[in-house]
């Protein structure tokens, strides 16, 4: 083949190709807050804050540092998930499991105040005080998790598996930290549990609901 048919093919070839609009995580990142703030919002309005917000007062030391650890967790898990909708070889998604070691000091904290208290452990654990905060954590997650599946889903991400995973644990976390605002108890065997359980079902539910609809 000479050199202008080569040309004259390539040319042909890429006739009817357009230049792609460069993605940019600021844009995805805006998607992300945007959900995250939009329903939680709307969740807190028709939920309610808890009673100390509402007051005006501050949260108690513990329930707080378990806002800002699920905090930490979901905004690096969303992080990650908005990276991987980028092209590039060899980029490192783990940062998030760094956020999900330290929230371990949720259930480990909680084991330890339940070697103190089992009674009052194995009340907050009952089904009737809790399991209505998982589902409205759940609710609270949706947002989140919808804006990262776009994201991925026009992106055609490396690892669908692992995408499921991550946007399940970004949505899970968002939703507890919706919870954490709205839900009144302070009791951390109820909030390692029953908060802790969205991050788990949501991430459950990321890996076998989404992976299947993120490959390519």
């Amino acid at each position: 083949m000479t050199d202008a048919s080569t040309d004259a093919l390539i040319d042909g070839l890429a006739d009817d190709l357009r230049p792609v609009r460069p993605r940019r995580l600021a844009q995805g990142g805006l998607w992300v807050a945007a959900a995250w703030i939009a329903v939680g919002t709307l969740l807190l309005w028709l939920l309610g804050m808890r009673h100390d917000l509402a007051a005006g007062a501050m949260m108690a030391p513990l329930p707080m540092l378990a806002f800002w650890l699920i905090a930490a967790l979901g905004l690096s898990a969303a992080w990650s998930a908005l990276r991987m909708g980028l092209p590039g070889v060899g980029r490192d998604y783990s940062g998030w499991r760094w956020a999900g070691l330290a929230s371990l000091a949720l259930p480990l904290t909680a084991l330890f105040m339940g070697f103190g208290d089992s009674h009052g452990a194995m009340e907050a654990m009952r089904p009737q005080n809790g399991l209505r905060c998982t589902l409205d954590g759940l609710v609270g997650g949706l947002g989140v998790g919808i804006a990262l599946f776009c994201w991925l889903k026009s992106s055609a991400p490396t690892s669908p598996t692992r995408a499921g995973w991550v946007v399940g644990v970004a949505a899970g976390a968002a939703g507890a930290t919706i919870l954490a605002l709205h839900c009144s108890s302070d009791d951390m065997v109820h909030i390692a549990v029953w908060h802790g359980l969205v991050v788990i079902s949501s991430a459950a539910a990321g890996r076998l609901i989404l992976t299947p609809l993120l490959r390519w």
